[in-house]
């Protein structure tokens, strides 16, 4: 679901910051954040992702990069969400921490952590004065209400952990709780659900059934929206 540049180019991502970037996979977020041309280049880049696998081989990509680059960049294995006494002293949302990103970047993945909540949490906490976080991710509708066949596709298909099941008004309401302003969601399911189902169920069985829980989902009110909100600069 590659949502990316359409994330990356909104308007607060702006040149001369120092972004971070969740959940990159395999490194195709951060070679964009490196090479596009028509996205400027952050003086600094972190990255973290919680497969190490995944780790590695965005470290061999992003080194054949640097050696042209001048920017620097931290990459690191571990849950986005920093866990006392679990996650390294260098995780980039360790509360002591006195790194200050610009812009913290979560493109398809936060939906799946522990908690969706409690990484926009840490996440404001690390913002700058005038920061700006941006989301890829997977919410739900909040009409129509859902039927017992749309209750229990959502229960039995288990995408995300409960806590993150929530609607796009709960979404807005729990980023504002926390501190966020000029908050935006912007729907783009249309764009996304059908055409993603749709590649991905000719690539073999398990994709098939993949992509079917996901089209499932889709009929029982999941939404995938671009979400953005700002830390007040006073």
């Amino acid at each position: 679901m590659s949502t990316c540049p359409k994330v990356i180019y909104l308007p607060a991502i702006m040149i001369l910051t120092v972004t971070v970037d969740v959940g990159h996979g395999t490194g195709e977020s951060l070679i964009l954040l490196l090479t596009h041309p028509s996205v400027p280049r952050p003086v600094h880049l972190t990255g973290i992702t919680s497969i190490p696998l995944h780790h590695q081989r965005s470290l061999q990509r992003v080194k054949r990069i640097t050696r042209s680059s001048y920017t620097p960049i931290s990459l690191h294995v571990g849950d986005a969400v920093y866990k006392q006494d679990v996650s390294p002293a260098d995780h980039p949302f360790h509360p002591s921490s006195l790194a200050r990103f610009d812009n913290i970047l979560a493109l398809d993945c936060a939906y799946h952590f522990q908690t969706r909540e409690e990484f926009l949490r840490q996440s404001f906490h690390q913002l700058e004065r005038g920061g700006r976080i941006a989301l890829a991710d997977i919410c739900f509708s909040t009409a129509p209400p859902m039927n017992w066949k749309d209750r229990l596709i959502r229960k039995l298909l288990i995408l995300m952990p409960k806590e993150n099941a929530i609607s796009i008004d709960e979404y807005v309401d729990c980023l504002e709780a926390i501190g966020y302003d000029d908050v935006k969601v912007e729907d783009v399911s249309e764009d996304v659900f059908p055409g993603f189902v749709n590649f991905l169920k000719p690539r073999g069985f398990g994709w098939w059934i993949f992509g079917s829980v996901l089209y499932s989902y889709y009929t029982a009110g999941a939404r995938f929206v671009i979400v953005s909100g700002s830390r007040c600069k006073e």
